[in-house]
C-alpha cells in the first residue's frame, strides 16, 4: 500500500486566516436575575422543633424517672442545657443500663414530686413563657423539688423561677418558713431582701421575733437582730419646733 502526499494548499485560500470566536468568560457580560425575598423560617425553628418531638416524644432516648413515673426526653437537649448531665451522659454509652429500645434510664431518687421532673423539663426545652407566668406549684414541696433538681443539675434559670414564686404572697404566717428554705438552698438575695422588709416593719418584726417557730431556728433569729440592729433608729428626739411669735 502506497501513502500520497497531498501538496499545500496554493492559490486564492493560501493567505487566507480563520477568526475564532473569544471563549465564554473572556468578555464577561453582567446577568441580573431577580428573585422573591427569601421567606423567614422563625428566629427558633431549631428549638420549636425539638419542642415538638418532645410535646409528641418521638426520636427521645434519655427516660427520667422519678417515683416510677417516667418521662421521655433527648440526650442532646439535656447535654446542652446542664453541665452536669452533659458529663453523666458523655461518660456512659447509649442503652447503658437503659430500656428496651436503647433508651437511658436517669432514676431521680432524691426527689419525691414528678411534677417538678416535668417543670425542669419544660425549662430544659424552653417551652412556651406562658408555662413560667403561670408557674404555680400546688404544693412548697413542690417548688423545693424543682430547687433541688436546679441545685443537683446546676440550672442557674430555674433556681431564679423556682426563688420568685416563693417570694409571692408573702407573711408573717409563712416567712419563717421561706427564710429558712432561703438557707437550706443558699438562696442569699431573696433572703437579704425579706430580712430588709421585715426590718422596715415594726410591727411585722415583732410579731416574726416572738413567734415560736423563730425560737427553733437561732441563726434565722441571729441574722435577723443583726439586721434590725443595722438599721438607724429613727424613733429618738426630733428637734423642737421654734415657738410662734405672738
Amino acid at each position: 500500500m502506497s501513502i500520497v502526499r497531498t501538496p499545500p494548499a496554493r492559490g486564492a485560500f493560501a493567505n487566507m486566516s480563520i477568526e475564532r470566536t473569544p471563549e465564554l468568560g473572556t468578555k464577561p457580560v453582567v446577568l441580573t436575575v431577580k428573585l422573591p425575598a427569601i421567606k423567614s423560617s422563625g428566629a427558633d425553628s431549631l428549638g420549636e422543633g425539638l419542642r415538638e418531638l418532645y410535646r409528641k416524644g418521638e426520636f427521645t432516648d434519655v427516660s427520667l424517672v422519678c417515683a416510677e413515673r417516667s418521662f421521655s426526653a433527648h440526650r442532646i437537649v439535656l447535654a446542652a442545657k446542664s453541665p452536669v448531665l452533659k458529663e453523666s451522659l458523655a461518660g456512659s454509652a447509649v442503652g447503658a443500663g437503659a430500656e428496651g429500645g436503647g433508651k437511658q434510664e436517669i432514676r431521680l431518687v432524691e426527689i419525691a414530686n414528678p411534677e417538678a421532673v416535668n417543670f425542669m423539663l419544660d425549662y430544659m426545652y424552653q417551652m412556651d413563657a406562658s408555662v413560667w407566668e403561670d408557674y404555680n406549684p400546688r404544693t412548697q414541696e413542690i417548688n423545693k423539688d424543682v430547687l433541688r433538681l436546679a441545685q443537683m443539675f446546676r440550672l442557674p434559670g430555674l433556681t431564679e423561677r423556682a426563688m420568685h414564686w416563693l417570694a409571692k404572697d408573702l407573711n408573717t404566717g409563712n416567712v419563717v418558713e421561706r427564710l429558712t428554705i432561703c438557707e437550706d438552698f443558699g438562696l442569699q438575695v431573696l433572703s437579704e431582701k425579706i430580712l430588709e422588709q421585715l426590718t422596715y416593719n415594726k410591727k411585722a418584726l415583732a410579731e416574726v421575733a416572738n413567734s415560736p417557730q423563730i425560737m427553733t431556728y437561732p441563726k434565722l433569729m441571729q441574722a435577723l437582730l443583726q439586721k434590725a440592729a443595722s438599721v438607724p433608729d429613727d424613733s429618738g428626739p426630733q428637734p423642737k419646733k421654734k415657738a410662734k411669735k405672738a
